[in-house]
């Protein structure tokens, strides 16, 4: 957890493992290949609990002090990894929360915030281990009910026509909508109130600590080791169970240091991991990948009395993803009693090929497991660039596909985002290749961006354009739930491209590929139907030919929402961001006890922090990809600037406002201004460096800003609630970015910062 501008726990990313996994030689004695080293994380605990009992004994005269310290350190490293998990576990297990953005995200800052008003009350951390167990119970199913499924209740949500869920296509009803909700707030209220006890452990720690930079700097150390075990344990693709082993680990550490201590804790997080695995799924081979879960199983194609296994089908956090199908003629002409070669001619995988005789270099963006590469394979294709974000994915590919068109010296794997790959390649290219790319099972968990939404922006249509050589062809496959999806996209081509793409749906049966849904064909010379010499094949297109108008508006680097038909607040986004402003209006009161009115200052220096961190984090992905290594990144920087703060704090006490006041509005005005794309010059750590440290940079001011005015204020704990409700204000405030666009956000950021600078103590 982090104190600057707002009471918050700051998020990371995840860093990425390449498809070979890791090697033999890096493990741990005594560990299976590729898991994540618990005897070591058990050993680095002890070692750390005992480091600190010597350095706690060296010196008597400040025991207690020191025991502030450690408490505070591992409380720290406790709320941001239990932060980390859940909303990464949460967002993958119900699929709700993966469309409202940082919803997880607020409510865990919103429950140790509250926590930290509390902190004059006595501590039950007994209720974490409770309130964790209730809501692992919930989410995971360990006896596999279907009543209590709770991805059964994403239908009462799907009703709305603003926010398409993948799959999950009902007409709007207001009672399903309600009923919606309420399983979404009882899973909000047991989120809170697990952080509630960690926060008042932090919040006591805080007051009771005479060395307020510090006990700050302490606290975002422990934030920093957090975000780093998370990381490894996501990188190396270990599953949730692990996670919450780990989380029962650092609550043994956490106990031990308080007095007196509460062993029950410990008891109850240890039984979160066994009911996580119970839930798993007992049908199919489980992957945990650094952005999804993964769940492989056999594909057989059956007719009467004939039977065979043509691949695999691969889900994606419950839903269907993609089969690893087989097409190769020999395959094909093994099972004539099975397979037509004329329908497999038709599949997505084959057609697109039938409009370009000869293609040398290939790039398929969304490559999945190898459907596309093995299609461009068969169809002679000398060489193919391959590039996906989820590593995981391309390494079952690599394993399981049935034509192994991975193992082929013809295929390059790439790991990365589409978006950075087209900034970063050199073309030319004779045909790019747009897969099934589209992220309906999966978002960001920081902001309202999903992976996909930087992909299909006009910005990234001409950027793969520039790539294709002059008599190229570009392939778009897409799976539109909504019709003005379909035609935002073939306007977007048309306007890219100059002229009319060629766009048809063709039908064909499931075990030639399913979900190839629009294709949309267009090159950098004229292509129509005229100039379709295959008599069969003009034929097949005509009869799939879709009429699409192109007028529904384009998405740009700047409003790319891809999923919302026109600028406007999603009504699901607007219901649970009216029931959290709610709440903590009816709450202001009765629980924080603001009686004298809330405490402008800090109240807008929270809006403004927590508004600027996501309208960071967003600008960060445009540039580098959205990728978790770039998330990790930037949430690393911020922690970085808030260190710095507090060292030139320290260093000088009495340091004019109006110096970091004026940073503060000088280095804004530059994020307002400045072309993120300048960076472009550049090119690996010294980019990363740069670009880091230009779009953190008013943190650093902001943390110099926040720390001056805590130290001189009157009431710490009025400070703290209204900061903690300026925060979560500023955290929903990121959906207004649904109508203005993203960088309009800096606009609104300077002028919250503007306020608290106008409301500052004037001490």
């Amino acid at each position: 957890m982090v104190f600057h501008g707002c009471m918050r726990p700051v998020a990371a990313g995840i860093a990425i493992r390449t498809p070979d996994g890791i090697s033999s030689d890096r493990c741990f004695v005594g560990l299976a290949r590729g898991v994540f080293p618990v005897n070591f994380i058990c050993y680095c605990c002890v070692v750390i609990t005992k480091g600190f009992v010597i350095y706690l004994l060296e010196d008597k005269e400040e025991l207690s002090l020191r025991l502030l310290d450690v408490r505070i350190f591992l409380i720290s490293v406790v709320i941001l990894f239990l932060e980390l998990m859940l909303i990464r576990w949460i967002g993958t297990e119900i699929r709700v929360f993966a469309y409202l953005g940082n919803l997880i995200l607020v409510v865990c800052f919103f429950g140790t915030g509250l926590g930290c008003y509390l902190a004059s009350r006595p501590v039950m951390l007994t209720r974490l281990g409770l309130n964790l167990l209730f809501l692992v119970a919930l989410v995971s199913n360990p006896f596999h009910l279907s009543q209590l499924n709770m991805n059964n209740f994403i239908i009462m949500l799907s009703g709305f026509e603003d926010s398409p869920i993948w799959a999950e296509m009902v007409g709007q009803n207001t009672l399903l909508g309600i009923g919606g909700l309420v399983i979404v707030a009882v899973l909000m209220y047991l989120i809170v109130f697990t952080f509630v006890p960690a926060g008042q452990i932090l919040g006591q720690a805080f007051s009771e600590h005479p060395r307020l930079i510090r006990a700050y700097s302490i606290n975002v150390t422990g934030s920093l080791l957090g975000i780093c075990l998370f990381n490894g344990l996501s990188s190396l693709s270990t599953p949730p169970a692990l996670w919450f082993a780990l989380v029962a680990l650092l609550l043994v550490a956490l106990v031990a240091t308080m007095r007196p201590p509460q062993w029950r804790v410990v008891g109850l997080a240890a039984i979160a991991p066994v009911v996580v695995w119970l839930g798993g799924p007992t049908d199919a081979r489980m992957f945990w990948t650094p952005y999804q879960k993964l769940a492989l199983s056999p594909l057989f194609v059956k007719e009467g009395t004939f039977q065979v296994q043509q691949g695999y089908s691969l889900l994606v956090n419950g839903t269907f993803y993609q089969n690893l199908i087989n097409l190769s003629d020999r395959f094909l002409t093994s099972h004539r009693e099975l397979f037509d070669r004329r329908l497999a001619e038709r599949s997505h995988y084959n057609l697109p090929f039938r409009f370009k005789n000869r293609i040398s270099r290939m790039l398929i963006v969304g490559a999945g497991a190898g459907n596309n590469a093995a299609a461009a394979l068969r169809h002679g294709v000398e060489q193919i660039d391959c590039v996906d974000i989820d590593p995981q994915i391309l390494a079952l590919g690599l394993k399981y596909h049935p034509e192994h068109p991975y193992d082929s010296p013809r295929v390059r794997m790439i790991i990365n985002d589409a978006r950075a790959f087209f900034k970063q390649a050199n073309g030319p290219y004779d045909a790019i290749w747009f897969g099934l790319l589209d992220s309906h099972t999966l978002g960001s968990s920081y902001t309202n961006l999903r992976l996909d939404h930087y992909v299909y922006t006009m910005e990234s249509m001409r950027e793969a354009k520039r790539l294709l050589a002059n008599d190229g062809i570009m392939i778009v496959n897409f799976e539109a739930q909504r019709s003005w999806i379909a035609d935002r996209l073939y306007g977007q081509v048309r306007q890219v491209f100059g002229q009319e793409p060629i766009v048809y749906s063709v039908e064909y049966p499931s075990r030639y590929g399913t979900g190839g849904g629009m294709t949309i064909l267009c090159a950098n010379q004229p292509m129509d139907l005229s100039r379709i010499k295959d008599p069969s094949l003009r034929q097949l297109v005509r009869d799939g030919q879709l009429r699409l108008s192109g007028t529904t508006r384009a998405t740009t680097d700047d409003w790319p929402y891809l999923y919302l038909e026109r600028p406007k607040i999603p009504k699901l986004h607007l219901l649970i961001s009216l029931l959290l402003i709610g709440t903590v209006g009816l709450a202001q009161r009765r629980v924080f006890g603001l009686r004298q009115g809330l405490d402008w200052h800090f109240f807008f220096l929270g809006a403004a922090f927590l508004l600027l961190e996501v309208q960071t984090i967003s600008r960060a992905t445009l540039l580098f990809g959205m990728t978790w290594v770039v998330n990790a990144i930037v949430i690393s920087a911020v922690l970085v600037m808030i260190l710095a703060a507090n060292a030139v704090a320290a260093r000088w006490s009495r340091l004019l406002w109006w110096i970091p006041a004026g940073g503060l509005l000088v280095t804004i005005g530059a994020l307002a201004v400045v072309n993120l794309n300048w960076f472009q010059i550049l090119s690996g750590p010294g980019k990363l460096i740069t670009a880091s440290a230009f779009l953190t940079a008013p943190i650093f001011f902001a943390g110099l800003i926040f720390v001056r005015s805590f130290a001189v204020c009157d009431d710490k704990s009025r400070a703290l609630g209204s900061n903690l409700i300026g925060a979560l204000v500023g955290g929903l405030l990121e959906s207004l970015s649904f109508v203005t666009g993203i960088r309009a956000l800096i606009v609104l950021v300077a002028l919250l910062y503007a306020l608290a600078l106008y409301l500052r103590p004037r001490t």
